[in-house]
C-alpha cells in the first residue's frame, strides 16, 4: 500500500474513504459494510489510524474507543453490555426461556 507522504498515513482506497466518511456521519456498522464491503475488522483499525471517530454514544463510537485502546463512555459501555446480554439470551433454549420468563420452579424431586 503506499503512503501519503505529508501524513505518513497509508493512501485509502475508494471504498475506505467512503467508509470513513459514513462511520464519521453516523451510519451504522451493517450500512458501512453494505455500501463499501469493508468489514468491521478492518474499519475501526483503519480509523484510529487516520484519526476519524464515530459519534459519540453509538456502538461504532464504542468500537473506535476499543481499537484506541481507550476507555469507552458509559453510555456505549451499557449498550454494548445490553447487546452481549441480548446475544447470550438467544443461546438459552426456548423450552428454559419460556420458563425464566414465567417464573415456574422446577417441582422439587421427592424421593
Amino acid at each position: 500500500m503506499a503512503t501519503f507522504a505529508p501524513t505518513g498515513r497509508p493512501a485509502l482506497t475508494a471504498g475506505q474513504a467512503v467508509a470513513l466518511t459514513l462511520l464519521r456521519d453516523g451510519y451504522t456498522q451493517r450500512a458501512i459494510h453494505t455500501r463499501t464491503d469493508i468489514a468491521p475488522d478492518e474499519l475501526y483499525p483503519l480509523a484510529v489510524l487516520h484519526g476519524i471517530s464515530a459519534p459519540h454514544g453509538t456502538s461504532e463510537g464504542h468500537a473506535c474507543h476499543e481499537a484506541r485502546g481507550e476507555e469507552p463512555c458509559e453510555t456505549a459501555q451499557a449498550r454494548a453490555d445490553a447487546r452481549a446480554r441480548a446475544r447470550q439470551r438467544k443461546t438459552i433454549p426456548p423450552a428454559l426461556r419460556a420458563r425464566l420468563l414465567t417464573g415456574a420452579r422446577r417441582k422439587a424431586v421427592t424421593r
